[in-house]
């Protein structure tokens, strides 16, 4: 589908490294930064949840298993954010680069969404912490984890594809996408059980990719079982329609970028 050689493949590792790079530039901490900031995140819902709410889950009786399971699915949506935010920028921050030198373009968006990996490794380790203290066992299923989070960054990859390059030809994305990601992050069953949202707005939480995504992390770290593989096949054939058809605006619209830029 990319056509990537191994050219291409080194200048996408450089490309992620001047993302996490910029990202920070200017800070006098510089990439220190792309791990405090999910870790202070994620150490602030600890504290609201677990020390001032004190919520629980059904059944459970402490706040540690409500805190576990938040995080489980918190943590990937933080990464998912900036993935996708990074994707989505990618383009126009590139312009220098867009303007300049001879390359495939592509390669932005997916450079972009990668710095998100940063966020879900940092929540991951916070998790195992958590884990450890609640006296969790981390089972054999954890062998399937690397498959959930390719198809993560899948399906990242796919809408990051179209926002990037919208983005360069409307600007307005990348203010309004924030609100929506926030938006679309209380939507979804991160915050509370599936179960509690109506019959209704069930079905549709069903059809977002990242509903099933957090299901199967939760599945996977916490539940001591197998993702569900419908879901999973269902994430994977959405990216791919999503990726085919982006991949394919994003090449007709790439002509147009270094006037647009």
């Amino acid at each position: 589908m990319f056509g990537f050689n191994r050219y291409d493949l080194r200048l996408l590792i450089n490309l992620f490294k001047m993302n996490v790079r910029d990202r920070y530039l200017g800070s006098s901490l510089g990439s220190f930064w792309a791990i405090s900031n999910p870790l202070f995140m994620l150490a602030l819902y600890t504290y609201i949840f677990g020390f001032v709410f004190k919520v629980k889950l059904p059944g459970a009786e402490t706040t540690l298993a409500y805190v576990i399971w938040l995080i489980s699915g918190y943590g990937p949506w933080i990464a998912t954010t900036e993935a996708i935010m990074g994707a989505a920028n990618s383009v126009v921050g590139a312009s220098g680069l867009v303007k300049n030198m001879a390359f495939k373009t592509e390669l932005l968006p997916i450079a972009g969404a990668l710095v998100g990996a940063i966020n879900l490794a940092v929540s991951f380790v916070f998790l195992l912490v958590l884990l450890a203290w609640a006296g969790t066992p981390i089972t054999v299923h954890v062998i399937f984890l690397p498959v959930v989070m390719v198809l993560q960054f899948f399906w990242i990859i796919a809408v990051g594809m179209w926002l990037s390059a919208i983005a360069v030809f409307v600007r307005d994305i990348l203010q309004i996408l924030p609100t929506l990601l926030t938006a679309i992050m209380f939507m979804t069953p991160i915050f509370y059980p599936f179960e509690s949202m109506p019959a209704i707005i069930q079905k549709g939480s069903l059809a977002n990719p990242f509903y099933q995504i957090a299901e199967a992390y939760r599945s996977i770290l916490i539940g001591n079982e197998f993702p569900s593989w419908p879901g999973l096949l269902y994430v994977a054939t959405i990216s791919g329609v999503i990726l085919h058809f982006g991949l394919a605006a994003f090449r007709r619209a790439k002509g147009s970028f270094d006037s647009a830029i």
